[in-house]
């Protein structure tokens, strides 16, 4: 009779994984990125530090979970018009940007990391590169459907859209309100319709 097939390992705890993301993110507010070690989120979320190594095997890995499950997922899109999918995105960002410990940590880690490190690059295309997709089709479908120009740069268009929440967040300055979210998409779209069509 052959032997019964052996159990696999222990299952993860969902409270364990809860408690060490949340320790990763106080860290990350508390210390930044250079204070963030296996040791210290092993302690201050009361597990071994064998079950942090054994769920993320390095520090970046660590970090970027915590990061991800801070920001929550996109929002859902209407896809009635791309004025308003592109407004629900902006607003989306401005109440995770802003004043909030998302929009803390964001400041700490590009700090840290500095402008073209390795580990720079690795934040923004982990974190950032799958929002700014989203932003990217809602504008390739306007281009698709006539109603802006197909001649735009969609990745400075991007950057024009994001910049205030952004800027305000990095400068500690007060963020941009709901209203002044409304009112830089709608200046961006007035830029971006086709000749004939303003």
């Amino acid at each position: 009779m052959p032997d019964p097939p052996r159990s696999p390992g222990r299952p993860r705890s969902a409270a364990a994984d809860a408690a060490i993301q949340a320790a990763v993110v106080e860290l990350l507010d508390e210390a930044g990125y250079a204070g963030l070690t296996f040791e210290a989120v092993a302690a201050r979320a009361g597990v071994a530090k064998t079950t942090v190594y054994r769920r993320w095997p390095t520090k970046q890995d660590l970090a970027f979970d915590a990061i991800s499950q801070l920001k929550g997922p996109l929002p859902k899109l209407g896809g009635v018009s791309v004025r308003d999918d592109l407004l629900t995105l902006m607003q989306h960002m401005r109440r995770t940007w802003v004043n909030t410990q998302h929009g803390r940590v964001m400041q700490r880690l590009i700090a840290d990391a500095g402008g073209a490190s390795p580990l720079y690059c690795n934040f923004r295309d982990r974190l950032v590169a799958p929002r700014q997709a989203a932003v990217r089709a809602v504008l390739e479908r306007g281009i698709a459907e006539g109603t802006l120009r197909p001649d735009i740069d969609l990745q400075w268009v991007m950057q024009l859209l994001a910049a205030p929440v952004v800027a305000t967040v990095l400068t500690h300055q007060p963020g941009p309100s709901a209203a002044q979210v409304e009112f830089t998409v709608d200046l961006v779209l007035d830029g971006l319709r086709p000749p004939g069509a303003r």
